[in-house]
């Protein structure tokens, strides 16, 4: 397989490295301690889908597991990438690089955490990979949808308490025949919760600035988690006061006031939609 079938039809690795780039100016621009809380919050996260999802019937030894766990915090940036491609090459199923192995590392890094057999600092390296090769095998997941419709879940980031903005976008996006299912005054889990229960597959959060940076980050995280094969849209002030931190984030669209995030919204369900036929 060349490596042009292998960026376009199964892993990007563009992506994965251009998602490691982005953490790393990140970190330096998050609130102290936010990178911990995002790496706890993938393996939570993961750890959790692999309790309430079922995992394909594949046989899978632990040492495999363990393997492709120390791969993820080995000096080579690129082994658990290289590692999850070739199981994709393999015939490897999109659920069971997620469920099983993606979550299986996860899982196991996070047991090694407790046990003190692990750093802080290779927890999130580990997790930082793991994210990264999901959102290298987005397309796949995006690719995967069906019976796209004209919907979306319109959501304030926790602690927000500017909402007037995201209410009335809510009632012109329905006069434009868009479905929207408000969430305002949401805890983060109530979010990931009802998010991950919705038939929607795009979402737009809405934050009023750079106080909603953290919350923003640890929510975009857990519902790539949750949910890959989503589209989110970023608005609201916080896309004009933060740009730069915000596109760190890889949101799928970013827009400041309406006609931005309607011009957003409609090219991205453009993009599902001609996906689903």
């Amino acid at each position: 397989m060349t490596d042009n079938r292998r960026e376009d039809g199964a892993f990007q690795r563009s992506v994965y490295r251009k998602t490691l780039m982005d953490i790393q100016v990140l970190e330096r621009k998050l609130p102290e301690n936010t990178l911990e809380l995002l790496a706890r919050e993938v393996l939570h996260r993961l750890t959790e889908q692999g309790q309430t999802r079922v995992a394909p019937d594949i046989a899978i030894q632990d040492e495999e597991i363990e393997n492709l766990s120390h791969l993820l915090i080995s000096g080579d940036v690129n082994a658990g990438a290289r590692y999850i491609s070739e199981l994709r090459d393999q015939g490897a199923s999109l659920d069971a690089i997620y469920l099983t192995y993606l979550g299986g590392a996860a899982h196991k890094l996070g047991e090694w955490w407790e046990n003190d057999e692990v750093s802080l600092f290779q927890v999130t390296i580990g997790t930082g990979r793991i994210y990264g090769i999901m959102r290298g095998l987005n397309p796949l997941f995006v690719s995967s949808i069906r019976n796209v419709k004209k919907r979306a879940v319109f959501a304030s980031v926790p602690g927000e308490t500017h909402t007037l903005g995201i209410r009335m976008a809510s009632d012109l996006f329905r006069k434009s025949g868009w479905e929207i299912d408000l969430k305002i005054g949401k805890t983060h889990d109530e979010l990931i919760s009802e998010i991950g229960d919705s038939a929607c597959v795009l979402i737009g959060l809405s934050a009023a600035g750079e106080h909603a940076i953290a919350p923003l980050a640890k929510l975009i995280v857990a519902l790539r988690v949750a949910r890959p094969e989503c589209l989110i849209l970023v608005s609201g002030n916080i896309a004009a006061v933060s740009s730069d931190v915000v596109r760190l984030m890889a949101p799928d669209g970013m827009a400041v006031d309406f006609d931005g995030a309607e011009a957003e919204l409609e090219a991205l369900w453009e993009r599902l939609s001609g996906l689903s036929n």
